[in-house]
């Protein structure tokens, strides 16, 4: 005859290491499933802020060498003067601006790494709001702390790797450690790095560097991404913040175009 067994026995050591097992397995599948030689949506604001550069030096009468501050002005920079005179529009137009090739370069190199790794874990819709919300807290902060004038998508980009250290640190515990090397605490170096070289580079806008983290890194932690297994993001919901991102970051740019 079998001992009565207890109505609630403690979970075998072998029992929970075979859940963290399956759990890094399907969250590695499913990062891995996502992850795309081009992601779409990162892709595309590449080749917006590309197109940008390029009509701003048929403007200016040069590719390669610093845009003219007067120029950048005309075409949408944030100008703490303009922006307290009412052209709020500015504080997302300049996401869009770059001073010079350099400048462009780097941003996109950036852009392309983060996003190609964040839309694999949050979907592109989700990282399209990421970097629109990150955008705009960048620039408030640059606009309340920064410099008069700035332009670039730095405090965008910087938004997407506070998202990228919110997850990790959110989730370590159930990410292989192929993941955890570029997320959470993996991004910390580079946080540290970038905030450094802001301060030791002259005319670069940390304060939107600043904004644009913890914007990104707030907005992470509410979202919900495609790669957890009890995570169940809604499809719709995802649509309605792509629309909302997209009139964010399209309406300032066809202001800043008919200007």
């Amino acid at each position: 005859m079998m001992p009565p067994m207890a109505r609630h026995q403690p979970p075998s050591f072998e029992a929970i290491h075979l859940t963290d097992f399956l759990v890094r397995e399907h969250v590695f599948h499913g990062y891995r499933a996502g992850l795309r030689r081009l992601p779409p949506v990162t892709c595309l604001l590449i080749l917006v802020n590309v197109a940008m550069h390029i009509a701003v030096g048929l403007v200016d009468g040069n590719f390669f060498g610093s845009r003219e501050l007067e120029v950048l002005v005309e075409w949408g920079a944030r100008s703490r003067e303009l922006v307290i005179d009412g052209e709020v529009w500015r504080l997302l137009s300049c996401v869009w601006l770059h001073g010079d090739s350099l400048h462009l370069g780097l941003n996109m190199l950036a852009l392309f790494g983060l996003g190609r790794i964040l839309e694999a874990v949050y979907g592109w819709e989700r990282v399209l709001f990421v970097f629109a919300i990150s955008g705009l807290t960048g620039s408030l902060a640059g606009h309340l702390l920064g410099g008069p004038i700035s332009v670039g998508a730095s405090g965008a980009i910087f938004g997407l790797l506070g998202a990228g250290v919110t997850f990790g640190l959110m989730h370590g515990r159930d990410l292989p450690a192929s993941m955890r090397r570029v997320l959470g605490r993996g991004l910390l170096p580079w946080v540290v790095l970038n905030i450094v070289i802001g301060f030791v580079i002259p005319r670069i806008d940390n304060a939107g560097h600043v904004g644009g983290l913890l914007g990104g890194a707030v907005v992470a932690a509410l979202l919900a991404d495609r790669i957890m297994p009890w995570s169940t993001p809604n499809r719709r919901i995802g649509l309605g913040l792509a629309i909302v991102s997209a009139l964010m970051l399209l309406i300032p740019l066809g202001r800043a175009v008919i200007e």
